[in-house]
């Protein structure tokens, strides 16, 4: 069914729609409701932008289930089209006002990305790859960089709770940044995968994030041309634990290091 949807004409509106309501509620006051667990919060921001894109993106293609990361699972999201859905990932960069968050839209075919989409609106970078179609910024085609490991610059992310995986991560980071050119965390794993893709960073790694994290993110750095598994070499889906991704040699490095 998606072959009779142009999915970059339908998404895009919907997507920088939901960019427009972050956008209202950026450094502006916002109530923070915990999540459980050490998984950080929630705003009125996240809800209102996750609510306007289910609605949009189920008259898009009736039917459809759903896998958000605010409202959970709806329909069998491993079997048919699902929307695999981030309606604001960077929660703590934009409570904040930093300006590094983004907004990420995956539809999956039996757990498989097939479409990717994300965007950044502040700076209006819209991001998309189709299966097989290649990775696009703003209609430009994109490419891994293929930079060197001594002069890549490696994005990170931490877990809230700081537990055994922070501190495998701090060691590992060490490592990765004394062979590498320079290390970012950033705060936002899928604008993170986006500008890997770009050939803007070289490389990147975490653990213990969510489907909706990376579902758009993979599919846009393997369709230009880079590398995505966890930290064993493994396929990614919806139940992995780590990822990692860059381009060839950069992967490669950072899976001798991280395993």
């Amino acid at each position: 069914m998606h072959k009779e949807l142009d999915l970059v004409g339908v998404v895009t509106p919907i997507i920088k729609g939901a960019g427009s309501i972050l956008l209202s509620y950026f450094n502006t006051s916002l109530e923070r409701k915990e999540k459980e667990g050490d998984h950080g919060f929630v705003t009125k921001a996240d809800l209102e932008s996750e609510s306007y894109l289910i609605k949009h993106l189920s008259a898009a293609l009736p039917g459809s289930s759903f896998f958000a990361e605010e409202s959970g699972q709806t329909g069998n999201t491993s079997q048919g089209y699902c929307w695999v859905i981030d309606p604001l990932d960077g929660t703590t960069n934009f409570a904040h006002g930093l300006p590094y968050f983004c907004i990420s839209v995956a539809l999956t075919l039996k757990n498989e990305p097939i479409f990717g989409m994300i965007y950044q609106p502040i700076t209006d970078e819209l991001f998309y790859a189709t299966k097989g179609g290649g990775a696009y910024l703003n209609a430009k085609p994109l490419k891994v960089s293929q930079a060197p490991f001594d002069k890549s610059v490696i994005a990170l992310g931490l877990p809230y709770a700081k537990d055994d995986t922070f501190g495998f991560l701090l060691a590992r980071t060490l490592t990765i940044g004394r062979q590498s050119y320079a290390i970012r965390h950033l705060g936002a794993v899928a604008l993170d995968a986006a500008y890997v893709a770009a050939g803007v960073l070289e490389g990147m790694f975490f653990e213990n994030l969510g489907w909706w994290d990376v579902a758009a993110g993979m599919l846009l750095i393997e369709e230009a041309g880079g590398m995505v598994t966890d930290f064993q070499g493994k396929i990614i889906n919806p139940a992995y634990k780590s990822f990692v991704a860059g381009g060839g040699e950069v992967h490669k490095r950072l899976i001798e290091i991280l395993i």
